[in-house]
């Protein structure tokens, strides 16, 4: 059969026996590929700032070490955030939107539990000058604040009231949530660093605060240590507990004895711990909240997990008196309440149901409805409202005065005392340097939601000239067509018997396997992780990765510009950018 010069044509595959090393194609292409990092939303939700993709991506290569490292630049406290924080991140995991989010929080508390270098011996950057700073008060806001100055190269004195450091960490917080040798061994971290120490010392009782003076700036964080009363008929008497009273005498290894029917009045933590240190003393605990489930500030795992323990919760119901019965029982007489609209906060306002009431006996009443503090000992002009009156850089209206933690108007968690800490320590060496902080700020945020970023600081130290921000990548610029479903790995917790016996962890993380596996899950959001897919689908072999030292190069001679490595990217890490 004959075979014509068409058919012979289309049969035919030009192909080159030489290097086409030497054509320049990459004059081509009007556009080139850059590498443009974003900020992961669960780290924009991270009130510290956690640099969440770069330490999971580490932890899913087995490299625990230099994942920890990456925490502490932002975090002195991994240990106690990777058990007790309130983990928004994982609420704002891109993950969650495809299947279920990334554990995080756990990932977190692995490292801090397995790495074995816990002391990465970060050196204190140089100063000319001699600058010390007075920090008042070791619960997280202060410790943070003193970890970052010494990091900073100043110089920090802590004065702590009690015997340990701490504070709520050391005192509120049950040995079952917060292991003390934990927090004892991050305590040591930080004091790794050239920081002084002077407990039991009171500030404003055994020495005043214009007895230190001589200290160029002074941070207050002195926490919020007075319960709040129920302004109650009966609630004086000696079987009604205050909650933080509680807690402190539970974790300085007191006891206290309870009897058999304990009523803890508070939906909060506070509440919580109160509930679940009483079950583990034998007793039958209910907990009375005047608002429903909905509106508990409690972390929702903590309220689950009293319920799982035996705890029982009644809601809409608010005491409105307490009476000693002869059989030296308390009476505790309630109102049952309703919920008006929401109000300017948001939140619905309890409303007293006329003529409905409900009585119930115990042997004791503890009360965790919140937390006052004593700042009788400052001059007025820094008070408003109950708090230290600071402005948006932590700074107060005496020039060398900052505060933070419990002491300032912000929500009341371990993480943001923490992040409270951290931009007042910035602020603090801000005012040193003299730079202004509304030029500064703005230009180390982590998203937009607050948190900042100790790296990014340091990184503009030098030269006074700070990066722009990174934006926020959102899931639907997410290349999710090379990931796979993979269901969420959670840790393992003490069934309700064994939990009773004792103050025993009850949650008991993940193990070595179960970290690598969950970080594995993460998708990297607006990071490059090394995953080669640029690298493969280039079709003129232009890009070449080195994940040892972390780079990327892309060859511009022959790189044509035709985007197919910023389509392949799952992270939208790579962008086309316009050749001048």
């Amino acid at each position: 059969m004959e075979t014509d010069a068409h058919d012979l044509f289309e049969s035919v595959i030009p192909v080159s026996y030489g290097s086409t090393v030497v054509i320049e194609t990459g004059k081509w292409g009007f556009q080139k590929p850059h590498t443009a990092f974003m900020t992961a939303p669960c780290q924009e939700a991270c009130p510290a700032g956690n640099p969440i993709p770069q330490f999971l991506y580490l932890a899913s290569e087995g490299r625990y070490d230099e994942a920890l490292q990456f925490l502490l630049k932002e975090n002195p406290l991994p240990g106690a955030c990777g058990r007790v924080c309130f983990h928004p991140c994982e609420g704002d995991c891109n993950r969650g939107k495809y299947d279920e989010s990334v554990s995080i929080r756990a990932a977190e508390r692995y490292l801090s539990d397995a790495a074995l270098n816990q002391f990465p011996g970060f050196q204190p950057i140089s100063n000319k000058d001699s600058k010390e700073v007075a920090v008042v008060g070791s619960g997280p806001a202060g410790l943070a604040c003193a970890y970052f100055l010494g990091l900073l190269g100043r110089g920090v004195t802590i004065f702590e009231a009690k015997e340990e450091l701490g504070g709520i960490l050391r005192w509120g917080i049950p040995e079952y949530r917060l292991p003390k040798s934990e927090l004892k061994k991050e305590i040591r971290r930080i004091l790794n660093l050239p920081i002084r120490v002077k407990t039991k010392v009171t500030v404003g009782k055994d020495i005043a605060l214009d007895e230190m003076n001589g200290f160029d700036a002074i941070f207050l964080s002195p926490g919020a240590g007075l319960s709040a009363p129920l302004n109650i008929e009966g609630e004086t008497l000696k079987r009604v507990l205050m909650g933080g009273d509680f807690l402190g005498r539970m974790n300085s290894g007191g006891e206290v004895p309870l009897g058999r029917e304990v009523i803890v009045i508070g939906g909060g933590n506070t509440a919580m711990d109160v509930a679940r240190c009483a079950l583990r003393l034998g007793s039958r605990v209910t907990v009375a909240y005047r608002r429903t489930r909905a509106e508990m500030p409690a972390i929702k795992e903590e309220t689950l997990e009293a319920e799982e323990e035996g705890a029982r919760l009644e809601f809409l119901i608010q005491p409105v008196a307490v009476k000693l019965l002869r059989n030296r029982k308390l009476a505790v007489i309630f109102q049952r309440m309703s919920l008006s609209d929401p109000d300017q906060t948001g939140r619905p306002m309890p409303i007293p149901m006329e003529g409905e009431f409900l009585t119930l006996k115990a042997d004791h009443l503890i009360t965790a409805v919140g937390e006052n503090l004593d700042l009788s000992w400052l001059p007025p002009t820094l008070i408003k409202n109950g708090l230290v009156d600071v402005d948006t850089f932590f700074s107060a209206s005496q020039r060398k005065i900052f505060a933070g933690g419990d002491a300032i108007h912000q929500p009341r968690s371990v993480v943001t005392a923490i992040a409270a800490g951290k931009k007042a320590a910035i602020s603090i060496d801000l005012s040193f340097r003299g730079y202004v902080p509304e030029e500064v700020f703005p230009r180390i945020r982590v998203g937009n939601r607050g948190a900042v970023s100790m790296e990014a600081y340091l990184s503009g130290l030098g030269e006074g000239i700070w990066p722009e921000p990174k934006d926020v990548i959102s899931y639907e610029k997410m290349n999710t067509l090379f990931f796979e479903h993979s269901p969420r790995v959670t840790g393992r917790k003490l069934n309700r018997e064994d939990a009773l016996k004792g103050f025993a962890e009850t949650v008991s993380g993940l193990s070595r396997e179960e970290t690598g596996l969950s970080a594995s899950r993460c998708f990297s959001c607006g990071t490059c992780n090394y995953c080669y897919n640029c690298y493969f689908f280039c079709p003129e072999g232009a890009i070449s990765l080195d994940p040892v030292h972390q780079t990327k190069t892309v060859d511009f001679e022959h790189c044509k510009g035709c985007g197919t490595c910023a389509k392949a990217c799952p992270r939208n890490v790579v962008e086309m950018k316009d050749v001048p």
